[in-house]
């Protein structure tokens, strides 16, 4: 009867493989996340905001956007607290808003970004875990 309960419980290798991207996925991701982290964290500790300098963070925004949006079509339900995300992106609008933002404020968006830092990385070892029990069948 053990036999039949692991076989059931067998991740479908298609199911195995989005999974495996998505841990792929998210990796790749929370090293964009702590780079878009350290960019409005710079803008707000007074290092100068130039056009090019919020250029870039406007295109790593959007490529946040898009992945997120990506890793929470993929993975529905197991990306924990997925939304969060997408509230702080829009608390954050661009590098000169992030450069004057009051001390408290600032520190709400370190806050939202840490939780949703800690959020990835509880998905991924979640989903991690999924296939680590599998391979051990």
């Amino acid at each position: 009867m053990a036999a039949k309960k692991s076989a059931s419980a067998a991740i479908p290798p298609k199911e195995r493989e989005r999974f495996e991207e998505c841990v792929a996925g998210i990796r790749s991701f929370l090293e964009l996340w702590t780079q878009f982290y350290w960019a409005f964290r710079h803008a707000f500790l007074g290092e100068p905001v130039t056009s090019q300098s919020e250029y870039q963070f406007l295109q790593m925004k959007s490529e946040v956007a898009r992945r997120h949006q990506f890793l929470f079509e993929q993975l529905g339900d197991l990306y924990i607290n997925g939304g969060l995300l997408t509230d702080l992106l829009r608390m954050i609008v661009n590098l000169e808003k992030v450069s004057k933002t009051q001390k408290d404020n600032y520190h709400k968006i370190e806050k939202f970004w840490h939780m949703v830092f800690l959020n990835l990385q509880d998905t991924l070892i979640s989903i991690q875990f999924r296939l680590d029990q599998e391979d051990k069948q």
